[in-house]
């Protein structure tokens, strides 16, 4: 068993940090939550306009036919000013439709986390953090389907087998191979 890896590519974006961000002047001074903050705030502004996804100060989400989808950020309490910070990408998926499911519809993919030292960001980083959330949504986007969801379902040996996630994934599939 292990967990899922999403392949990404970084992708080569046009992008300005907004007017007066830390980013521009990261320093060996700069505390860490800041400049994690302030890639939050660019992930946010990057995001606010796409119709799927909503943005958030800590996370997007991601909302389709069968299923939602959140990538939330998360930091690290070893972050070093002057050395390192952590940005770390957690996405997790969860059904749209509920009943009868346990913990709130959570799919229990075991998708892996995604983690970047964004210290020393710059927009070439920035596109490969953003090459990582398209990838996600992309993976959600093709499991939003009985089909994708069924061939997922045969190729993987999930890490989550205990009862509740299998349950949750045979619902989530059921109920979605119905509706199709």
């Amino acid at each position: 068993m292990a967990y899922l890896d999403v392949n990404f590519e970084k992708k080569d974006i046009e992008w300005k940090w907004a007017d007066n961000s830390i980013l521009d002047h990261i320093s060996e001074h700069t505390a860490p939550r800041d400049i994690f903050e302030a890639v939050c705030y660019e992930i946010s502004r990057y995001y606010k306009d796409q119709t799927k996804i909503k943005t958030y100060k800590r996370k997007i989400k991601w909302t389709g036919r069968f299923l939602n989808a959140e990538m939330c950020f998360w930091s690290s309490r070893s972050n070093t000013a002057g050395r390192y910070v952590n940005f770390e990408i957690v996405p997790s998926a969860y059904s749209n439709d509920t009943d009868g499911m346990e913990n709130k519809g959570l799919l229990y993919l075991g998708i892996k986390n995604m983690n970047f030292d964004v210290y020393d960001i710059d927009i070439q980083k920035f596109g490969q953090i953003i090459g990582c959330l398209d990838a996600c949504m992309d993976f959600f986007e093709y499991i939003d389907s009985p089909e994708g969801f069924e061939r997922l379902m045969n190729e993987t040996e999930f890490v989550f087998a205990d009862d509740r996630a299998v349950n949750n994934r045979r619902i989530f599939l059921d109920r979605i191979s119905k509706k199709d």
